[in-house]
């Protein structure tokens, strides 16, 4: 391997900047002074989600105002590569200190654009108590679900609606994502989602929602609260989910297994790794920091929290073992850019399935929207949609679809877009998406990959969408310009968290006007507060009529501070599904910022 000396290098410039997620960026920080002290060389780390930081080198780093390094998942590497963001790596002989699996996810035509830290896949979880063997096909899983149906509990259960924890599923039926090339590159024009294994895999759906062997409206909240209380038999996660996993076995008081899947399923391999931006002007010095400093045993270890891939390096977490042998037949998640187009057809026909819609006709309408969103994703003109929860009350197929040419936005010049629609009075939430995809999508305050916007409407209302190309700024005639979360440029988010002060603690959401509240999302209707526990835990027992709602945790009677699935900063809605009237208690636990719904 080739490399310049540092010397001359750092002459050049006498620090690095580097992006890098909540997770990394204290790990890295730590690691840079380390960096510092034996090469002369000053380390800056600007905390910054993955979306963030992707959006934000595409839209800003050619002006310079982006990093020299950047962490990012595999699977952005198409994206990055076509829009020439980064630069490929040249790794020689320390290519052989590295997993093959892992080089994999980041060569993208030929080359290697990432320098990889982690891998990862899902793992069937099995409460060996109520299902004390491994079932060997799914078609057992169906089986076993009839029996312990007549026990009140369910056998399996997977996340609605999600392509990803769903992919071991229709993989094992003969459906896939995209077919392969002679060279083995991903090929977006054969889509498999409606092969005939596809076509199979949603013929056994239908039966298993059809017959109430699974249920709508499961996120990760509510199979791990079924798995805690020994109602649910198996599920799907990855290690990310490790501890937690252990965590409602224990409290569950029951033996667990990690296991690979039925009929030989296929789960997604992913990884996370260090790219060097193209806009920087330090890259000589960036690739030296990668090839040797990143790349020793000590620092990776240091970086391992997932599967290792480099040499030497060891992860004790005695649940990886099981992930990592029911990943023995994974795949890597395609990163070409056609498989932002994917996640919405995909998600939209197993969601439909879900709520008892003909599961052959949602496949294969579900590949026809894949098959239209890869048309506007391959295109070089500029289409903006504005996907959100109401497109299907206004002609489209599904909700949430950003292929959807109903909700695409008219370009007005100068970088403005608007689109004008009727929609009919309720709760909604939309943000905006590009060419048919979610690779690039922004949400309030312009936040790539940010936090939807809610639009809630008390009557039919012709409403229009605003998208400024320039400042990505986003609006609507009934809110506004939507406000952007805090910034968060400054200090990492455990330090913002550290400074808050709760004075209250409210759970806002869709069905508040239910329970006496002025209205919907209001953090501050003091129908909804919660009381304190005194033990830094925070509870709210309200009773809610029948229906499908969202929520999620606000501190202070404002939106400032406010907390999604699985205690994320700002993070997604959480799902609350109720067949009758029941009386729900919400419990806040300020030392995860995890909030969970009980009833």
């Amino acid at each position: 391997m080739a490399v310049v000396s540092l010397a001359p290098v750092a002459a050049q410039s006498e620090s690095l900047l580097i992006w890098a997620d909540a997770e990394r960026a204290p790990i890295l920080q730590e690691l840079g002074e380390q960096f510092e002290a034996e090469f002369g060389v000053a380390i800056e780390v600007r905390e910054i989600g993955f979306g963030d930081a992707r959006q934000e080198l595409l839209n800003f780093g050619e002006a310079g105002e982006g990093p020299d390094i950047l962490i990012q998942p595999h699977d952005t590497v198409g994206q990055l590569v076509d829009n020439g963001a980064i630069i490929p790596l040249e790794l020689g002989d320390l290519a052989e200190l590295f997993t093959e699996e892992s080089l994999e996810l980041f060569t993208y035509q030929g080359q290697l654009w990432g320098l990889p830290y982690s891998t990862e896949n899902v793992a069937l979880i099995r409460n060996v108590d109520l299902v004390p063997e491994l079932p060997a096909t799914w078609e057992e899983v169906t089986e076993i679900a009839r029996e312990l149906q007549a026990e009140g509990k369910f056998a399996f259960l997977v996340q609605t609606g999600d392509a990803y924890h769903n992919h071991p599923i229709y993989s094992a039926f003969g459906g896939y994502i995209f077919g392969r090339n002679e060279d083995g590159s991903y090929n977006p024009a054969d889509v498999g989602f409606d092969s005939e294994g596809g076509l199979a895999a949603a013929e056994w759906y239908g039966t298993m929602y059809g017959e109430g062997l699974m249920v709508p409206n499961v996120n990760d909240d509510v199979v791990f609260s079924l798995f805690e209380s020994g109602d649910l038999g198996m599920f799907i996660t990855g290690p990310w989910h490790s501890e937690r996993v252990t965590a409602a076995a224990e409290a569950g008081g029951f033996e667990y297994s990690i296991d690979p899947f039925p009929s030989n399923g296929i789960p997604f391999r992913g990884g996370q790794g260090f790219m060097i931006s193209a806009f920087s002007e330090n890259q000589l010095l960036a690739q030296q920091f990668l090839f040797e400093f990143l790349a020793t045993q000590e620092v990776m270890q240091a970086l391992a929290d997932r599967f290792p891939v480099f040499e030497g390096v060891v992860n004790e977490d005695p649940n990886i073992p099981g992930f990592m042998a029911a990943g023995e037949n994974a795949i890597p998640m395609p990163n070409i850019k056609e498989m932002a187009a994917v996640w919405a057809g995909a998600g939209n026909a197993l969601t439909l399935v879900s709520q008892g819609e003909d599961p052959i006709q949602s496949f294969l309408d579900g590949a026809e929207q894949i098959r239209a969103a890869i048309v506007l994703v391959q295109s070089d003109a500029r289409v903006i949609g504005v996907p959100g929860s109401y497109q299907s009350e206004v002609g489209c197929p599904g909700d949430w679809d950003p292929a959807c040419e109903v909700t695409f936005m008219e370009d007005q010049g100068d970088g403005i877009y608007t689109l004008t629609v009727t929609i009919p009075a309720g709760d909604y939430e939309y943000k905006i998406a590009m060419d048919g995809g979610w690779a690039e999508n922004y949400g309030a305050g312009g936040v790539g990959d940010g936090p939807n916007i809610v639009l809630s409407l008390a009557e039919d209302t012709e409403v229009t969408f605003t998208w400024d190309d320039n400042n990505k700024i986003v609006s609507d005639s009934v809110n506004g310009t939507s406000e952007a979360p805090m910034e968060e440029e400054t200090m990492d988010e455990e330090a913002m968290d550290e400074e808050v002060v709760i004075e209250t603690v409210g759970v806002p959401g869709s069905y508040q006007a239910a329970v006496g509240c002025p209205g919907d999302w209001d953090p501050a209707c003091e129908a909804t507060l919660m009381t304190d526990n005194g033990d830094g835990t925070y509870t709210l027992v309200v009773t809610i009529p029948a229906g499908d709602y969202e929520f999620k945790v606000a501190l202070n009677g404002g939106w400032d501070v406010n907390y999604g699935a699985d205690g994320e900063r700002d993070g997604a809605n959480i799902a609350l599904s109720l067949s009758e009237e029941t009386e729900v208690t919400f419990t806040f636990d300020s030392s995860t910022n995890v909030i969970t719904a009980s009833y």
